[in-house]
């Protein structure tokens, strides 16, 4: 790469990418998405300008934006990194870094971390969040899996975080294929002994039994229906197929296997793997007793009745509601 004030070239194929406000931008046009509503995260933009990032989040009267600022204000979201055993002079990428948590998070602990994300409002915000709080070894780049700028070997370790379900998006290839090369992508960007990083759900989680809708979709049932049959039901329902696959946790290892990780590490992420507080390997036996000592029972009948059966039988754990995925290179 060849790189000056105003762009990026490519030495091999001479491409040129432009630099806006000191950020490469390997992606120019990608729509909205975000916690915010964009008219509100336009406005946050404007007022982090002038005002600290974390007073705008926490002054703000609108309801979207007081329930993403818990999120967005949460460094312990990037808790999972101690179970990496990533040395502390490591170089990390963060892939779908979103509003920064987890790079600024990373960044008190790491060398080196470089963020990822292609919405450009978010990449605004996270250019005005790092600047005021002096993180000087955090860098942005507009872009997405599909875009990354990087030789071989060049990280330690490599976050999705939230990010995977998302991967299929926009393309035509089948998801699981998608997702299967994302993984591979990422794979050839660690050195050896380096680790990847996967936060995302359950698949299987007892709430989609009961109907409780896909949070990415919107649609009840379609995670734990047969894929044929949750992309004809997605259609019906006036959709695009049902994309946003998710896994049981022998699919995430299976996959992360398919795509050269030789060791994958799977904990539950209580209650949730976007607000941590505990991480429970699958297999110790310790989910149950969790769920005994630290959880009230459910208060519909049949839910209680069956979460007692799935304990007794030991797949409880294999029901919760999202991961935290530790694949080693």
């Amino acid at each position: 790469m060849k790189t000056d004030a105003a762009s990026v070239e490519c030495r091999r194929c001479a491409k040129v990418w432009p630099i806006v406000d000191r950020v490469p931008y390997f992606v120019e046009e990608f729509p909205y998405w975000g916690e915010v509503p964009l008219a509100q995260m336009r406005d946050i933009n404007r007022r982090v300008q002038t005002n600290n990032w974390r007073e705008v989040l926490k002054q703000s009267d609108d309801p979207a934006v007081q329930q993403a600022a818990t999120m967005v204000l949460n460094l312990d979201r990037a808790n999972w990194h101690w179970l990496s055993n990533t040395p502390a002079d490591a170089r990390v990428l963060d892939i779908g870094a979103g509003m920064g948590t987890n790079s600024h998070a990373l960044s008190t602990y790491y060398r080196e971390v470089v963020a990822v994300e292609p919405v450009e409002e978010r990449i605004r915000f996270m250019r005005q969040r790092f600047q005021q709080e002096n993180l000087s070894n955090v860098s942005i780049i507009r872009g997405s899996v599909w875009t990354l700028p990087f030789q071989e070997e060049s990280f330690d370790l490599a976050a999705l975080n939230g990010v995977l379900e998302w991967v299929p998006g926009g393309r035509e290839d089948d998801p699981e294929a998608c997702q299967e090369a994302a993984l591979r992508r990422l794979h050839t960007l660690l050195r050896p002994g380096g680790s990847l990083y996967v936060g995302i759900e359950n698949r299987y989680c007892l709430g989609y039994f009961f109907g409780h809708p896909d949070p990415h979709c919107g649609l009840p049932f379609v995670t734990v229906l047969p894929r044929r049959l949750a992309h004809w039901y997605a259609r019906r329902k006036g959709q695009n197929g049902y994309r946003n696959y998710l896994y049981s946790a022998a699919g995430y290892r299976k996959l992360l296997q398919k795509a050269g990780f030789t060791k994958v590490e799977i904990y539950v992420a209580l209650p949730s793997y976007n607000h941590p507080h505990f991480f429970i390997p699958l297999g110790a036996g310790l989910f149950s007793y969790y769920a005994r000592t630290f959880t009230s029972a459910p208060a519909h009948f049949l839910k209680r009745g069956l979460q007692t059966v799935l304990s007794k039988l030991g797949l409880l754990e294999h029901c919760g509601y999202s991961f935290a995925i530790i694949a080693k290179k």
